[in-house]
């Protein structure tokens, strides 16, 4: 009995440090724990998404600032409520100066104060971070659609990587053939020697061109990882995404769009607002100013410390109440409450100046964005006909090669011609949809799920 305790026991512990060793080694081979759930599949778009909005330190920023302008409105409303509270304390003076404990040396009073009424400033205030509240809000949905970009054009990037890595991999295994079919020429006497030595120059320049292509897809793939808050070597892989053409929307709903859903255009109203309630507060802080107030105190230390009995008029004679009525006019303070006006009205006109601006900024971005994903559009019409073209022309050419009825030159002429549209057609394909998501960051649209409420 003993031997098989001790058996089990052991056993555990083997697995106990496999695990440790598991947990410690895996930082260390540039993995964590969090990172193992992208390896082994395809991410979509979707998911790379969702993970840098997960990690990025700027979206915690963004919804601290929301919490902490959500607790701006809770205070100023609290404004509205009374106030409560609970003191006491034990004295000693030159009549009172030993330590006893009665009511000469103690007292406890419990007191509740409100003003219901101060000439508005407590609305205005209210009203004022309401509308700070509303810019925190867009200002997190900015900051949301921003990385959003980030990440589609990342995203985007890497496939385009993928692909440029497609096409060098295939034009160096046609480099290849011709290599090989021109050394078999050769040797036949079929042609000269320098068509091997020239293809030999266009196989040598294919792996160099591949080379780099392996190397751009490492950088691009550590610039995802990156915005994803991932490890840098993180070996993720993504699905393609399938192109779908769309008819281009008249520009005017698109700008109308971007007025009504920008966040900036929508946080620069909010600020408008607010700066407005700020005049108005500025303004009541230099007129005369009526204020309604009430109170109500009860000396307790009777009660709780001397054994009163909780009575009408035990409580009559230890409770005080007051209501007030105070009308009060400002003098002269040295220009204070003049000058803040004049402070007020200069922020009040930089926000309306400011909120211009942004309008005259989001009509360019729609107009810039609109007129590329035009060009885009009509620009993977034309590449795909320039693909068409090359890849007839190159069987030609090799056609004619083999026959020996051209030189090597046009064979390489004419795959460097199709080479040359491949990349075209996988640069227009990847420019087309992130021009389309451009589009969508400039009205404001962008993958516009809900934050923090």
């Amino acid at each position: 009995m003993k031997k098989d305790l001790c058996g089990i026991w052991l056993v555990r512990l083997m697995f106990k440090y496999i695990y440790l060793f598991i947990v410690i080694s895996l930082p260390l081979l540039g993995f964590s724990v969090e990172q193992e759930g992208v390896l082994g599949k395809a991410l979509s778009i979707d998911q790379c998404i969702e993970i840098a909005l997960k990690n990025s330190p700027l979206i915690a920023i963004a919804e601290g600032g929301v919490r902490k302008s959500e607790l701006n409105v809770d205070d100023a409303r609290a404004e509205f409520l009374p106030k409560i509270s609970l003191s006491g304390g034990y004295y000693i003076d030159e009549t009172y100066n030993t330590f006893e404990w009665n009511q000469n040396y103690y007292d406890l009073t419990i007191s509740a104060s409100m003003q219901p009424f101060n000439s508005g400033r407590t609305y205005l205030d209210v009203e004022r971070t309401d509308a700070n509240l509303t810019s925190a809000r867009e200002g997190y949905r900015l900051i949301r659609i921003n990385l959003v970009m980030e990440v589609i054009s990342r995203y985007y990037n890497l496939l385009n990587a993928f692909g440029m890595l497609d096409i060098r991999e295939g034009t160096l295994e046609q480099k290849k053939y011709q290599l090989e079919f021109s050394k078999a020429q050769f040797e036949l006497g079929m042609v000269p020697r320098a068509d091997t030595l020239k293809a030999r120059a266009a196989f040598e320049g294919a792996r160099v061109d591949l080379h780099e292509a392996n190397g751009e897809l490492l950088i691009r793939r550590a610039e995802l990882n990156e915005v994803m808050g991932l490890n840098l070597d993180t070996a993720i892989m993504i699905e393609d995404v399938e192109l779908k053409e769309l008819d281009l929307p008249e520009f005017d709903s698109v700008l109308a769009v971007a007025y009504r859903e920008r966040p900036d255009i929508k946080q620069q109203e909010s600020s408008v607002l607010a700066s407005k309630y700020s005049m108005m507060i500025a303004w009541i802080n230099r007129f005369p100013t009526l204020t309604l107030t009430g109170g109500y105190s009860l000396n307790a230390e009777s009660f709780a410390f001397e054994d009163l009995p909780i009575t009408r008029p035990n409580w009559d004679d230890n409770s005080d109440w007051s209501v007030g009525l105070t009308l009060s006019f400002p003098i002269f303070d040295g220009g204070i409450k003049s000058r803040a006006i004049r402070k007020a009205n200069i922020d009040l006109n930089n926000a309306k100046l400011g909120y211009e601006n942004l309008k005259r900024q989001a009509e360019l971005e729609v107009k810039s964005s609109h007129i590329n994903l035009g060009n885009a559009s009509k620009k993977i019409e034309l590449t795909e006909r320039q693909v068409a073209s090359a890849e007839e022309s190159y069987e030609a050419a090799l056609g004619r090669y083999k026959n020996g009825l051209a030189p090597i030159t046009e064979v390489i002429d004419a795959e460097v011609a199709l080479t040359e549209g491949k990349v075209n057609l996988i640069n227009s394909k990847y420019d087309f949809l992130e021009a389309r998501a451009l589009l969508k960051r400039a009205i404001g649209v962008l993958y516009d799920k809900e934050g923090p409420e």
